[in-house]
Order: structure tokens, then C-alpha cells, then sequence
């Protein structure tokens, strides 16, 4: 319950659309009921009339019969249109839900889990919970409202098929559900883990192609493979049989419901309670509501696997945000100065990598830092932009950074990580994402700051060059060079630079340390943080130092 109604929380704005499907759907088995009913009523009293030879009216019930006909095939096909619709939006509301919790959680809280797992998380498993909707709260809504209604409609002509009706109802919609249910609880979280760890055996596989190839690891890999394959296919089985279980009790109860109302009213008939053609309406009517409680067994057939894929999503939506906002903004910052103060942080609990680590950039100053690998240099940009929390102070312009919005601060601060990513779109995409509304003059003085504008010009389609899935259609120092060009291009007041030269041969490092010096001296308000082990690198900054894994202090 708490599952749904979390999922109702976060797709409440299409509640509109959920709401109508519901409907509908009760509308369409209502109107297939009614007609069953009417359509047998009216053909018993059709042989009523012709035996007896009383005058009898079939104008009225002709027409009903027709209304409800039209009513069940526009109703059937307007119940499937709104509730995929509802479906799709729902969907959609998620995956942006979802991707606006990721956002604050990079990279620290995300780096335990690979990237296959994450994207799984936010593909496979949001489109799991198409589910969630479509084949368990739309279905059991609507079942329960038919159940009702179909036991007040039996009521008014006899109350004790009625009773005998509900009594039925009851084991099919609530007993052999909660039966289902308890015997796929097993099986179908087995399956949702199994699918979960096979898509990232088969995204870790392929991007690791290369390597496997060259270690010759490639049938352990695919056994692997296999071996999970088979296992989920073993608990798709169990969940197969199951749902055949509960498809075959659906079958009996609704038999032995329809014998009940047939032997309850068929004695009311004898006493002349209740009419023959009643009776073969009551009949009819029976057999057709058993359509609102026929998909609660496979509803909670399908429930555990859902439940699994929510706790997988809800795992990376609850994880804690490690630097959050302050819940008081106490300063701005007056300057785009730079200090840390006795600041101490780690990739992973426990491991301390800084510690004690002080340093102050002046407004317009710059370092550079260098060091051994582990020994923080990266760590510490990532502090300066909140992607770790810390022990101690660092302050821009004087303002504590952690009492700043985060988006406030990276406003500040424009950044090129160790890693840096090309999305898939052009060169021009991938450079104006630091500043959509940069002028012409701007790219072009980024692109050639940047050492671009030889290796643009030579391009057939310049600057509209689509770079392919994660840059894989250029080289890794091209990569870079443009990534470095969409940190110059947003002209922030503060620039981090990890690694800005990796992957270039030395003539073109040379030059690009040259022009990025040149645009320093250009720009004396820019406070600059360069991170290398590269000695080209040592010249972009007024001052270098080297980072230990001992205590540091820097005046």
C-alpha cells in the first residue's frame, strides 16, 4: 500500500487521466454485464410471449441492447486509449522525477553503483512501472467498484443469489489474489533481481568488449550471460505456473458461482419470487462480472517484480544528498576569491585522501596543483563545486560555499573534470551547453583558445560535425579540446581546469598552454585552479603546488 500510494504522490498530476481510465473501465464491464443481461432477459421473454401469446414490447429492449452494444466497443476502445495515455505520461513524470533526484546525487552518492545499473534503474526499470498503473491499480479499482455493483445490481431481484454471488466474488477478487500473491512473492522479486543483474553483466560486457577480447574473456563473459539467463527464465517459469493456477481458479469459482445463482434463484422461481426470464438475465449477468475481478490474480502476480523495480528506484531517490542546501542563506560572495581552511575529504568513508589541507586563491589569482596520483588534486575541485562534502571551510568570495545554492555557486564556476562527457549532437551542441546564448565572437575565441579552429576548419561540416554516442566519433585530445572550449565559453568568473592538456601530442600543448595563457592575461578578474602532472601545465598559474597525502598547509 505504501508503494502505491507513493507512486500516486509522485504521478499526481495525471490524476485526471488515471482517474478516467478507471472509469471507463467500470463504465465498459457495467455496459458488457448489461448487456449479457438484457440480451438473455429479453430473449427468454421473447419465449415467454410466444408461448403464453401475451403482447410484449420489444422496442425498448431492442434498443438497449444495440445502446449497450455500441456503448461496449466505443467504451473498450476509449478505456484503452486514456489508460495508455495515463501510462505514457506517467512514465514520463517519473523519468524526469527520477533524473531531477540524480542531479544533486553526482558523483558521490552514484559511484557505488555502475553506469549500466544506473541506467537501468532509470530505464528498465521506470518503464516497470507502467505496470504499477496499467495491470494493478487501474484493474483492482475497477474490479472492486464492478464487484459492488454487480452484487447490489443481483440484490434487487434476488438477495440470495446476491449473497451467494458475493461469497464468490470474494475468494476470486480478494482469497485467490492474496494466494497469488504470497506464492509469487518469491519468484518475482528473484526475477526483478535477476533481470537487474543481467542488463548490467550485458552493459558491463559491452562496454568492455575491447578488454575482454584482448584478456579472452569472452565466453566466461557470455556464460556468465547465460547462467543468468537461465535462471531468469527458470523464475519467468514459476511465475507462468502461477498465473495459471490462478487463471484456472478464476475459471472454477466463476463456474461454481454461476451454478450457485442457478440453484439459489431457480428455487426463488420454483416459489415464484423471481420470473424465468429473471432468472436467465441473473444467469447471464453472473458469468459476464466475473470480467471485473478476472485480472486481480495476475495483478498480484505481477505485484512482487513491480515492488522490487520501486525499491530499486526508490533506493537511488531517498540516498542522501552529500552537500545540501542550507537551510539559510547567510552571505553572497563579494569577490571570486578561493580559501581552504583546514579542510579535510575523501572518495569513500573512511579513507581520508586530504587532510588539513589549507590554501587561499586570491580574486584574479592562479595555482597550479600537482602531486602523485590518490594524493587529492582532483578531490579538491570536487569539493570547491559540492560534489563532496568535507570536514572544515572553504569559502568563495567569503561566503561559506555549503550556506550557497548550489546553483548559485556553479554559476560561478566553470569547470573542465578529468572526464568529461560529449553528448551526442554536434561540436557546436556540445561547446554552447556552457552557454547557450554565447555570441559568435565568444565560440569563435573559445573554439581557437582551445586549439580547435585548425582541426574545425578541415571538417566538411565545421562546427556542425555531430561527434557521435559519447564522443566516439572523435579522438579522446579533440574530445577534451572541446570540452575545454565549453568551460571557456561560459566566461565564469572562476575556471577549473583538471588535466587540460591529457591525450595531446606535445607541439599541440604547447600552443594550447600559450593561448590559454594569453587568455589569462586577458581576463586578470578569473580566478584559475589548474589541476596536472604535465610540466607544460606549470606555467598557467602564479603559483604551483604540490599536493602529499600529509598534512598541507598553504599560506
Amino acid at each position: 500500500m505504501s508503494l502505491i500510494l507513493r507512486f500516486l504522490k509522485i504521478s499526481g498530476r495525471q490524476w485526471r487521466w488515471m482517474s478516467a481510465g478507471i472509469i471507463l473501465g467500470v463504465l465498459v464491464i457495467a455496459a458488457n454485464s448489461l448487456l449479457m443481461a438484457i440480451s438473455g432477459w429479453f430473449i427468454a421473454s421473447m419465449a415467454v410471449s410466444g408461448v403464453t401469446g401475451a403482447s410484449f414490447n420489444y422496442f425498448f429492449p431492442s434498443a438497449t441492447i444495440r445502446f449497450l452494444a455500441i456503448a461496449r466497443t466505443v467504451g473498450r476502445y476509449a478505456e484503452r486509449l486514456v489508460t495508455h495515455e495515463a501510462t505514457f505520461r506517467i512514465l514520463a513524470e517519473l523519468r524526469v522525477w527520477l533524473f531531477k533526484k540524480l542531479i544533486p546525487l553526482t558523483p558521490a552518492s552514484l559511484e557505488r553503483y555502475s553506469g549500466g545499473d544506473v541506467t537501468g534503474r532509470l530505464r528498465a526499470d521506470i518503464d516497470a512501472m507502467e505496470t504499477l498503473y496499467l495491470r494493478i491499480i487501474a484493474p483492482m479499482a475497477t474490479g472492486v467498484v464492478s464487484m459492488v455493483g454487480g452484487v447490489v445490481f443481483i440484490a434487487c431481484f434476488s438477495l440470495s443469489s446476491a449473497t451467494a454471488m458475493f461469497l464468490f466474488l470474494l475468494l476470486t477478487g480478494v482469497g485467490l489474489p492474496l494466494l497469488v500473491g504470497r506464492f509469487s512473492e518469491a519468484p518475482g522479486k528473484r526475477s526483478a533481481l535477476l533481470a537487474a543483474d543481467l542488463r548490467n553483466r550485458v552493459t558491463d560486457g559491452i562496454q568492455g568488449l575491447e578488454e575482454l577480447v584482448l584478456l579472452g574473456a569472452v565466453e566466461r563473459q557470455a556464460a556468465f550471460v547465460d547462467d543468468l539467463s537461465s535462471d531468469l527464465i527458470d523464475e519467468q517459469q514459476r511465475l507462468a505456473g502461477i498465473n495459471g493456477f490462478s487463471i484456472a481458479g478464476m475459471v472454477f469459482f466463476a463456474g461454481s458461482a454461476v451454478a450457485a445463482v442457478l440453484v439459489t434463484a431457480g428455487t426463488e422461481v420454483a416459489a415464484l419470487q423471481v420470473s424465468p426470464p429473471n432468472l436467465v438475465m441473473l444467469l447471464l449477468f453472473s458469468a459476464a462480472i466475473f470480467e471485473s475481478v478476472g485480472q486481480l490474480p495476475p495483478a498480484l502476480n505481477l505485484f512482487p517484480a513491480v515492488r522490487e523495480s520501486s525499491a530499486r528506484i526508490f533506493e537511488l531517490s531517498d540516498a542522501p544528498i552529500p552537500v545540501p542546501d542550507a537551510a539559510l542563506i547567510t552571505s553572497m560572495p563579494v569577490d571570486n576569491a578561493i580559501r581552504f581552511t583546514n579542510v579535510s575529504a575523501s572518495y569513500l568513508a573512511g579513507s581520508g585522501v586530504l587532510h588539513d589541507f589549507s590554501l587561499t586563491v586570491p580574486p584574479g589569482g592562479s595555482v597550479v596543483l600537482t602531486g602523485g596520483s590518490g594524493a587529492g588534486k582532483s578531490l579538491l575541485l570536487e569539493v570547491l563545486l559540492r560534489f563532496r562534502n568535507y570536514q572544515g571551510s572553504v569559502t568563495v568570495g567569503g561566503a561559506e560555499i555549503t550556506a550557497l545554492p548550489k546553483e548559485s555557486l556553479l554559476k560561478l564556476i566553470a569547470a573542465v573534470p578529468q572526464r568529461p562527457h560529449l553528448f551526442n549532437g554536434s561540436i557546436r551542441d556540445n561547446i554552447l551547453l556552457g552557454n547557450p546564448s554565447a555570441s559568435d565572437e565568444l565560440l569563435r575565441s573559445a573554439v581557437y583558445d582551445s586549439c580547435l579552429e585548425s582541426w574545425i576548419d578541415g571538417l566538411p561540416d565545421g562546427l556542425d560535425t555531430q561527434v557521435g554516442l559519447n564522443g566516439s566519433a572523435v579522438s579522446g585530445g579533440e574530445g577534451r579540446r572541446i570540452a575545454l572550449a565549453r568551460a571557456l565559453v561560459k566566461n565564469a568568473p572562476i575556471l577549473l581546469l583538471d588535466e587540460p592538456t591529457e591525450s595531446l601530442d606535445l607541439q599541440t600543448e604547447l600552443e594550447l598552454v600559450s593561448r590559454l595563457k594569453q587568455r589569462f592575461r586577458n581576463l586578470p578578474g578569473c580566478t584559475i585552479m589548474v589541476v596536472s602532472h604535465r610540466p607544460a601545465c606549470l606555467f598557467l598559474g602564479d603559483l604551483t603546488i604540490r599536493i602529499t597525502s600529509v598534512p598541507c598547509n598553504i599560506p
